[in-house]
């Protein structure tokens, strides 16, 4: 009986075993993957981003045309 329950123990721990590693292996692919797809794509993302904050700050540039400046506190 106590072997029967100490087999039954470890084949319980064992498959939670495995589920992390599964759970590891599927996270591990999707970072090679995520990796893989930036690494392709690398000119289009620079570009996109570049741009991106070209259009943000042009528009920060023209909204803060006409907005009074702050002083300093001289502290």
């Amino acid at each position: 009986m106590v072997f029967y329950n100490l087999a039954s123990k470890a084949k319980k721990d064992g498959q939670r075993g495995q589920g992390m590693t599964e759970y590891i292996l599927i996270v591990l692919l999707v970072a090679i993957a995520l990796i893989a797809v930036f690494g392709v794509f690398r000119n289009r993302l620079i570009k996109g981003v570049k741009t991106a904050g070209q259009q943000i700050e042009s528009v920060t540039t023209q909204s803060n045309e006409g907005a009074p400046e702050k002083e300093s506190s001289g502290q």
